[in-house]
């Protein structure tokens, strides 16, 4: 299997190009105060995902019991869109088109985090959160949005965009983690990043 195909989906590159397509498409609808209810959960998502790799970047805070040196950014922005978009996408379909949408969704989001675990680029625990953080993403906002106007645009329109979106951003990299590193070592003022062989060496 092509892990290398699989994880390019939850770059950072695809993922937040298609969370500004989701809240485009809400304030277009003039869905305003769900576009807003999009921005400020996947904001927290995205910023919670930085603060974890800053602070283990910067200072070494991590667990090293968990293998943990923070949250799986891929696995928190697929599951996170790939939830929402299909929660929006399915409002009106009986009970059971909705539960296999949503199952296949999630299907799609574990196999990103399985890419990832594949690679080696994270740890059980660091998919596991990014999981469990994407589909708090997802689940606020449902919550939310259900107690608002939806938008007033066909949804055949996002899933264009979105459809766009992956096509022609899939492969490309966003480089979001050589910028946190960076503003990692800025903060902390250190000269090197910590790295999980710490956790080897018995530091943490």
């Amino acid at each position: 299997m092509d892990w290398s195909l699989i994880t390019g989906f939850g770059d950072s590159a695809v993922m937040l190009p298609a969370a500004v397509a989701i809240a485009l498409w809400l304030a277009a609808g003039g869905a305003w105060g769900a576009t807003l209810a999009w921005l400020l959960a996947f904001g927290a998502g995205a910023t919670l995902v930085a603060t974890t790799k800053i602070a283990f970047l910067g200072w070494g805070i991590g667990s090293a019991w968990l293998d943990f040196t923070g949250i799986s950014g891929h696995t928190t922005l697929a599951t996170a869109v790939t939830l929402t978009a299909i929660h929006l996408l399915s409002r009106g379909l009986p009970r059971v088109y909705r539960l296999v949408l949503m199952t296949a969704g999630l299907a799609g989001a574990l196999a990103v985090g399985l890419s990832r675990l594949a690679l080696e680029a994270h740890s059980i625990s660091e998919v596991c959160a990014g999981l469990l953080i994407g589909g708090l993403v997802a689940g606020s906002f449902a919550a939310v949005s259900r107690r608002l106007p939806g938008p007033r645009l066909a949804p055949g329109v996002m899933v264009a965009a979105l459809a766009a979106v992956c096509l022609t951003l899939h492969g490309h990299q966003a480089g979001s983690q050589e910028l946190i590193t960076r503003l990692a070592l800025f903060l902390s003022g250190h000269g090197e990043a910590y790295t999980r062989a710490i956790y080897v060496a018995g530091i943490a």
